[in-house]
């Protein structure tokens, strides 16, 4: 058991170690899909657990399939931070079919992580740091651009 779970006294039923006890197998398997490293996926899972339990007050009545959802959207909205410092979402000089030229740098970005690396608008949206609704229209206007050089 890990220290921050074996250090802290059991004054609740919903207190780190029932959360522990109950969601720590499966919040690993998720950590550990996306980051591909068990040593920072424990690392991780002991840092959004004692984070959850801090930030998110729980109510008696919730289900355990509720406190499991919040607890995997809250892991990703961490982790989502976490993974967007690792990887730099520039285009890929190999992909480029000579239309990326007419993007901007903005557009040209968000173009090739959709498209190239397969990254969602929401990973964008936090990576990048503006809207979403901003992500999508500069997307738009980075397709329209491609089409009419294309004559569609």
């Amino acid at each position: 058991m890990f220290k921050a779970v074996s250090t802290h006294p059991s004054a609740e039923p919903k207190d780190i170690r029932w959360f522990y006890d109950q969601y720590a197998p499966m919040l690993l398997g998720y950590i550990n899909g996306i980051l591909q490293d068990h040593q920072k996926s424990e690392d991780h899972l002991v840092v959004i657990l004692t984070s959850f339990i801090k930030d998110v007050v729980i109510l008696q009545e919730k289900s355990k399939l509720n406190i499991w959802l919040e607890l995997r959207q809250y892991a990703q909205s961490k982790l989502t931070l976490f993974t967007a410092k690792d990887h730099q979402l520039k285009p890929n000089p190999s992909l480029n079919k000579g239309r990326l030229d007419l993007l901007d740098d903005l557009q040209k970005r968000i173009f090739c992580a959709i498209y190239y690396h397969g990254k969602s608008i929401s990973y964008l949206a936090a990576t990048i740091g503006c809207d979403e609704s901003e992500i999508r229209n500069q997307l738009k206007l980075s397709i329209d651009k491609m089409r009419r050089k294309s004559g569609n």
